[in-house]
C-alpha cells in the first residue's frame, strides 16, 4: 500500500515537473542547474541568494551566468518567500533565477516530492540541451553556499566523478544540543579517516569528508537518471538518495573544497532532518543520555572484511573460482555463510548493492552481538588511537 503511494507520488511527479521552468528555454552553454526547494524561508532568502548569485572560479573571476542557473520552487508557502525570490530577480535580471510557486496536496506535500520535482525538472533542461553530463546541484533554502561552490563542484565533476557531496559546516552557537552535533562530527570525519586508510577508493582520496547531503551535493544527469531518480518519500530523501547511488556504484567525491554553511534552528520544516536531529541531542544532553555508536574495533574488522570483498568482486569468474579463501575470510570476520555471500555476489550487479546487502545481513546475525554499540565520547578516542597505529 505504502510503495504504490510512493511510485504514484513519483509518477505525478514527473507529469508536473515536465511543466515547470518552461517560460525561459536554458542557456546553450549551460553547466550547472542548482535546484532550491523554499518553503517558508523569507528570513533566509536574501543570504541564500546572495550567494549563489555571486559565484567565483579559484582565481577570483566570475562565473559567467549562462554557465549556471537557479530553479527555485516554493511550495505550500505561508509567507512571502515566493514573491521576495521573485522580487530578487527582478532586481538581478541577470542572474539566472528561475522561480515558481505551487501548491501541493497534504500528501504529497514534502521534501521529497519538492526535490524530486526541481530535480526532475533540472533534468529536463538538460536534456533540451541533449547534455547527458549537464550537473544538477541541490542546496536548501536556509544555506548559504561558498563563494567557490559551483566552480568546485565542475571541477571535482570534471575529474570523473559522477556525485559531489559537499561539506555543510554550521555557525558557531551555545544551544544545548552543540556539544552533541560536534561529538558526531568528529565521529563521522574518523570513520571517514579509518575509511581511506583500510579500503581507499581512488576517486575519492584523503582529505574528504562524509557528508552527502541535500544542502550540497551535486549529481551527473546519467547516473540520476541510472540511479532511479530520488526517492520521494517524506522525509531523509537525500540519504535515501545517496544510498540508491552507492548501490549503483557511482563514482561519489566528497570534497572539503565544497562548502556550505547552514542553519541550525530546531523548528524544521520536515518531519524528520538535521533540525529534529538537533532537537533530540538537545533533550538527550539534559537527560545525560549517551550516543550509541560502532566501535572502533567493530568498523576496523568491517572495513577489512569490505576491502576482501571488493578485491573478490573484481577477480573474474576463473580466478573467483581458483581462489575462494578471499571469500571464506571474509565471512569468517563478519560471521556470515560463505554461501550465502558467493549467491550474493553472483545476484547483484554492483558492489556496492552487494555490500549494502551484506550490511542489513549483519544486523540479523551474531554480528551485533559480538560488536555491541558503545558511548560516541569513548569511540572517538578509539579510533584516533586506531588510526595512529594504522599509519605506524
Amino acid at each position: 500500500m505504502v510503495q504504490t503511494s510512493l511510485e504514484e507520488a513519483a509518477e505525478i511527479g514527473t507529469i508536473l515537473a515536465s511543466s515547470l521552468f518552461n517560460n525561459i528555454p536554458p542557456c546553450l552553454s549551460l553547466k550547472v542547474s542548482v535546484i532550491l526547494p523554499v518553503r517558508n524561508e523569507r528570513e533566509n532568502l536574501l543570504q541564500t541568494l546572495d550567494a549563489l548569485r555571486q559565484q567565483y572560479d579559484n582565481s577570483g573571476h566570475r562565473i559567467p551566468y549562462d554557465q549556471y542557473e537557479v530553479l527555485l520552487l516554493a511550495n505550500n508557502c505561508t509567507d512571502d518567500s515566493a514573491e521576495f525570490a521573485q522580487s530578487y530577480q527582478q532586481r538581478y535580471p541577470e542572474f539566472h533565477l528561475f522561480v515558481e510557486n505551487i501548491q501541493l496536496s497534504p500528501e504529497v506535500a514534502h521534501i521529497g516530492t519538492v526535490r524530486r520535482l526541481l530535480m526532475d525538472a533540472a533534468y529536463n533542461r538538460f536534456d533540451q540541451l541533449h547534455k547527458p553530463d549537464g550537473i544538477i546541484a541541490s542546496t536548501d533554502g536556509d544555506t548559504e553556499v561558498d563563494k567557490n561552490w559551483v566552480f568546485n563542484t565542475i571541477e571535482e565533476i570534471r575529474k570523473g566523478n559522477d556525485v559531489v557531496g559537499g561539506r555543510i559546516l554550521t555557525r558557531p552557537e551555545s544551544s544545548v544540543s552543540r556539544q552533541y552535533y560536534l561529538r558526531d562530527v568528529m565521529y563521522k570525519h574518523l570513520v571517514s579517516q579509518l575509511e581511506t586508510i583500510i579500503d581507499p577508493i581512488d576517486n575519492d582520496p584523503w582529505p574528504r569528508h562524509y557528508q552527502c547531503f541535500g544542502a550540497s551535493f551535486a549529481v551527473t544527469c546519467t547516473i540520476y537518471d541510472l540511479s532511479g531518480r530520488l526517492p520521494v518519500v517524506p522525509f531523509l530523501e537525500d540519504m535515501a538518495f545517496h544510498k540508491a547511488l552507492k548501490c549503483i556504484d557511482a563514482k561519489i567525491r566528497l570534497s572539503p573544497l565544497v562548502k556550505v554553511v547552514t542553519s541550525t534552528r530546531i523548528q524544521g520544516r520536515v518531519d524528520f532532518g538535521f533540525s529534529i536531529q538537533l532537537k533530540q541531542w538537545g533533550e538527550m544532553n539534559e537527560a545525560r543520555e549517551p550516543v550509541l555508536v560502532e566501535t572502533a574495533g567493530a568498523l576496523f574488522q568491517k572495513l577489512h572484511a569490505r576491502k576482501l570483498l571488493r578485491a573478490y568482486w573484481l577477480l573474474d569468474e576463473n580466478e573467483k573460482n581458483n581462489d575462494p579463501d578471499i571469500l571464506h575470510e571474509a565471512g569468517e570476520i563478519l560471521m556470515l555463510d560463505t554461501n550465502w555471500l558467493t549467491e550474493q555476489a553472483g545476484a547483484t550487479s554492483y558492489f556496492g548493492l552487494f555490500w549494502e546487502n551484506t550490511e542489513q545481513e549483519l544486523e540479523n546475525g551474531p554480528w551485533a552481538e559480538k560488536w555491541p554499540k558503545a558511548d560516541v565520547t569513548s569511540v572517538i578516542a578509539e579510533l584516533r588511537e586506531k588510526i595512529r597505529q594504522c599509519k605506524c
